[in-house]
């Protein structure tokens, strides 16, 4: 959520340079055979099908968007989300920068369309100094999204009507161009005299919600955790689609890597 309380704006740099990864067995993120075309995998569990983006680089590793659908027939997704290899929080930027990720065409009903992960070095105002990254889990297409802003464009501040907005969460005010607003969880520690760890922002533009945001620092991700966080639901829902319950923070040692993802998704028709 970078420049939350700012009105100014930051460049995205979007990094286009992809690289590929073998579908082996146990799933692990390589860098590889660099130059190699994009290729999507699969990995199979009971009952489960989970399949996976191409990979992007980051700091000394790499990244990729997967999606985790139903096996035993109609392929309904059951969650979202994202891997980071242990390497990728080695020699990260030293400079904020925004990347776009993939998920695989044609998979979990095509609700989730992209994710837009940013890498906050310095962090931003009013409670989130801390290195962190913005998970941005979008359900609009990538061009309408680039489409958002200018920065003082009044659709910032067209609000969805009270039913489709969590109890207790806040827009602040603006806007942040080709992103959108974005609304913070009173709840949550950084505002209850606690400190900011992970968090989960809401945003929308024009009247419309349009992501679901895991913000999580750099230096929880360090300490390993194993974490599921349960997601407060609004009264009823704009735009037809998989929602999720809870999210999850995780960190696997075998192969080391770090999983952000929005589960338990149930379907709401959009009112």
């Amino acid at each position: 959520m970078r420049s939350l309380l700012k009105f100014t704006t930051l460049a995205l740099i979007v990094t286009t340079m992809t690289i590929s990864q073998s579908c082996q067995k146990d799933e692990v993120l390589t860098t590889n055979n660099e130059n190699a075309s994009r290729v999507s995998c699969e990995s199979k569990s009971q009952g489960t099908n989970t399949f996976y983006g191409p990979t992007v680089p980051i700091g000394n590793g790499v990244m990729r968007a997967w999606i985790q659908v139903n096996a035993n027939g109609n392929g309904d997704p059951l969650a979202v989300g994202i891997e980071l290899s242990e390497k990728a929080l080695e020699n990260l930027p030293e400079e904020a920068t925004g990347t776009v990720l993939e998920f695989p065409k044609n998979k979990g009903g095509n609700f989730y369309t992209h994710m837009l992960v940013d890498w906050n070095p310095h962090g931003h105002l009013p409670f989130y100094g801390a290195p962190h990254f913005d998970f941005h889990f979008y359900w609009i297409p990538n061009e309408e999204r680039l489409a958002i802003g200018p920065e003082n464009s009044p659709l910032f501040d067209v609000l969805p009507d009270q039913q489709y907005i969590t109890d207790n969460y806040m827009k602040v005010p603006g806007g942040v161009p080709q992103m959108g607003a974005h609304w913070v969880d009173l709840l949550a520690p950084e505002f209850t005299g606690g400190e900011f760890t992970r968090t989960m922002i809401l945003g929308s533009y024009d009247g419309e919600f349009i992501f679901i945001e895991p913000m999580i620092t750099t230096a929880f991700l360090m300490t390993h955790p194993d974490e599921v966080i349960p997601m407060r639901q609004p009264a009823a829902f704009q735009a037809s689609g998989w929602y999720p319950m809870q999210y999850s923070v995780k960190y696997s040692d075998r192969p080391g890597k770090y999983t952000v993802a929005l589960e338990e998704l149930v379907w709401h028709d959009g009112e």
